[in-house]
């Protein structure tokens, strides 16, 4: 499998598990709508439940058998096309109407109807259910009635009007089945006549008069088929090994080649006296070897001849006996010596002439010779194949002749099984359950009625909260950001006064004894008191204008308030609000530093700037560039947080928005963690979960949330503005030096609503 999708689908998990658990803390919240729906749902059950008409239900069940000729061969299976049939039967208007037609107090469901010729389709919609099991041969009808008694009198009025038309529909149908069956039975003797008549024909045109049946493949014609087939497949065979042998005797001659394979070829298709003519020169001559044979036959027929007139122990028989099988090992010593001296190899012209002669006479013979088998068998195949088209027409008729008769025993036998009385019929009716007057009603329920109330109050209770959840995607409270985000709060900073902000840059300097001062203490408090390491932090949030920046210039006020020697640094290259808060732009900074080849820690000192708080030192951002994410990347920032941790006690770091750019994420790989700062009443909750996702998805360690209620309710803006909008869907940007020039003047007087 792929790792990147295995990767998706083991994320997935966690996520969807992360949605429930969030939406079943929303349904928490909320849980007053969800508890008022169930108790509004169960009271509308309650009173549904009293408001609906009451109905009861009876059932009987009907046995359906279907009758045989031969009692013994009856069975219990069930006959789904006759169970189906005679449901369609118990619900047909003329059954329907005749059960009406039996009862003497109709239900109510009729009573209240005028019109006649509607009652049967009340009856099949609202009132009768019938059905049946495949695997058995009974038939249930229910009937369900707001009055008891009602449902017993319609199913045994509908009984009876069923058996009563069944009883009528099968009064004599004995006599026509016994009439059609006699129609058929003659149809079927005059089919059988025909065709054992026509068969006998074809038996004798054909030769079949004595042959058994099954076997039509011992027929002389076809064995004689089989046999040509075979000698001819053999003179082929035979004929091109010929041509073979011939083609390469031929080169073989040409070239003076050895002759001694095309020699034992010959031997082995024409056979040993074929080699016995050959004419070698300088050994036994051929014609010595036949004179040796022709004496061999002439010894024998004078050993014959002595053998009628003495006994096989005579001298004179022993004698000539002997001297046949010397004469055969003579024979037998001159072949060897042949076949020895052709082995060794031949190449002799006269041989190879021979040898051609020879086989084309061999040749010539065989070719003539599958001509003829050809011949034969062209005429033997073509009245092989008359006369199978007659065996398959023989065998076909056979088997019509057989099925005819299976068809004349099978009508003999119901024919026989008829009962031409008025009482015969194909099948019975039996009642095995007699309906019963229901003790009790069975709807509604009040337990099913409360629970489908119940899960309708649930289910519209989840949308309601769902949409509001929807709607509202704020962060209301503490435990909600806990919630949401499992993150702790370590701070609630409240809102400055208007009239104090306009009147200091660092508001905890200026006022520390507020109430709002001392929000920015109990955060450093906070820090300080966090499990793990927090000399050296970075503050970013999910958007722009949520405070920040005088969250992080306070914080680190609060620290220098305490003894400890603390520094700011500006790494917002990109819109620099710390450094023009504090009016230290134009003083060179954390850009210049960053840029550099050597000597970090030199010109760290030499740009650290000294604010009005003693203790709180501050590194500028300095000259902004269009690659600041790239700068920061660069080693020389982990040179710079190096050196600020080893000459103060705490060093705090001014990032960017972490949705906007990744600069946050960059720094956040180098401290010892991030502080996330957000509004919960301006900051929208996918916003803030998917930056503390992102933030946490890279591996980066987040101390806690701080909470910023300082909203401005007159122009709806926090204070203390960046005066330029960051914009989490806008871009992040620089924008033009003039333009940062007037807002570096103006901003003494606005950044002083901050939260």
């Amino acid at each position: 499998m792929d790792p990147y999708t295995t990767d998706s689908i083991e994320s997935s998990e966690p996520q969807g598990l992360h949605a429930l658990m969030r939406f079943l803390r929303v349904v928490r919240r909320h849980q007053t709508i969800l508890i008022g729906m169930l108790v509004a749902s169960m009271l509308l059950g309650v009173v549904y439940y009293k408001r609906k008409p009451k109905e009861y239900e009876s059932s009987a069940k009907l046995m359906i058998r279907k009758l045989a000729a031969d009692p013994e061969k009856e069975n219990n299976r069930s006959d789904s096309g006759l169970l189906s049939s005679y449901r369609q039967l118990l619900l047909s208007d003329r059954v329907l109407t005749d059960a009406i037609s039996e009862m003497s107090d109709l239900p109510p469901e009729l009573s209240g109807e005028t019109e006649r010729s509607i009652w049967p389709q009340i009856l099949r919609a609202r009132l009768l259910k019938v059905s049946f099991e495949e695997d058995e041969n009974v038939i249930q009808v229910t009937c369900r009635s707001r009055d008891p008694e009602s449902t017993v009198r319609v199913i045994r009025a509908l009984v009876t009007a069923s058996q009563a038309f069944m009883s009528e529909f099968q009064k004599n149908d004995a006599s026509d089945t016994a009439e059609q069956l006699e129609t058929q039975l003659a149809s079927v003797k005059k089919q059988m006549a025909e065709r054992n008549e026509e068969l006998l024909r074809e038996r004798k045109s054909s030769g079949d008069i004595v042959m058994n049946e099954g076997a039509r493949d011992s027929h002389p014609l076809i064995q004689r088929v089989t046999q040509l087939n075979d000698e001819l497949t053999t003179v082929r065979s035979k004929r091109l090994e010929l041509s073979s042998m011939l083609s390469s005797v031929t080169r073989q001659v040409q070239e003076n080649g050895d002759l001694t394979l095309a020699l034992r070829k010959l031997e082995s298709i024409a056979g040993e006296k074929k080699l016995s003519e050959l004419p070698v020169a300088g050994v036994a001559k051929p014609e010595r070897i036949q004179k040796l044979q022709d004496e061999l036959q002439l010894q024998r027929a004078e050993l014959e001849s002595l053998r009628k007139h003495f006994g096989s122990q005579h001298v004179e028989i022993v004698r000539r006996e002997a001297l046949v099988k010397s004469q055969e090992e003579r024979i037998r010593y001159e072949q060897q010596d042949l076949r020895r001296q052709i082995g060794v190899g031949v190449r002799d012209p006269q041989i190879g002439q021979w040898l051609l002669t020879t086989i084309r006479s061999e040749l010539t013979t065989v070719l003539q010779y599958e001509g003829a088998l050809q011949q034969e068998y062209n005429v033997a195949e073509q009245a092989a194949q008359t006369l199978s088209d007659k065996l398959a027409f023989i065998q076909m008729a056979e088997r019509e002749v057989d099925t005819l008769r299976e068809v004349h025993s099978a009508l003999l036998k119901r024919l026989s099984s008829i009962d031409a009385g008025p009482s015969g019929g194909l099948f019975k009716v039996a009642v095995l359950t007699e309906p019963l007057v229901p003790d009790g009603h069975i709807y509604p329920i009040l337990v099913k009625i409360l629970a489908a109330f119940g899960a309708l109050a649930i289910f519209c209770a989840l949308a309601i909260i769902y949409v509001i959840d929807l709607l509202d995607d704020r962060l209301r409270s503490p435990e909600e950001v806990r919630e949401e985000l499992g993150l702790s709060v370590l701070g609630v900073i409240r809102r400055l006064p208007e009239d104090q902000v306009s009147q200091a840059k660092i508001y905890v300097h200026q006022f520390p004894q507020t109430p709002q001062a001392e929000c920015f203490r109990t955060l450093k408090t906070s820090l300080t008191l966090s499990a793990g390491e927090t000399k050296c932090i970075a503050i970013t949030s999910s958007e722009a204008s949520e405070g920040k920046t005088t969250t992080t210039v306070n914080l680190a006020a609060s620290y220098a308030q305490t003894g400890l020697r603390t520094l700011l640094i500006d790494a917002d290259m990109r819109r620099p609000g710390l450094s023009r808060l504090l009016e230290v732009r134009g003083h060179g900074g954390l850009s210049e530093v960053l840029r550099a080849d050597s000597g970090i820690q030199e010109m760290c000192e030499e740009r650290v700037v000294q604010t009005e708080v003693p203790l709180l030192h501050v590194l500028p951002c300095g000259p902004r560039i269009l690659n600041a994410g790239m700068l920061l990347s660069m080693p020389s920032l982990s040179e710079v947080l190096d050196w600020a941790v080893s000459r103060y006690d705490q060093v705090i770091v001014d990032c960017p928005p972490t949705l906007p750019v990744s600069d946050a994420a960059i720094v956040g790989r180098l401290v010892d963690g991030l502080l996330f700062l957000m509004n919960p009443d301006k900051t929208h909750r996918r916003s803030v979960v998917r930056a503390v996702d992102q933030l946490k998805a890279m591996g980066l360690k987040v101390l806690g949330i701080v909470a910023n209620t300082s909203l401005n309710e007159e122009d709806g803006k926090y204070g203390y503005q960046y005066g330029y909008g960051y914009g989490y869907s806008s871009d992040y940007s620089y924008g033009h030096d003039d333009e940062l020039d007037h807002e570096d003047k103006s901003s003494a007087s606005e950044m002083g609503r901050a939260a």
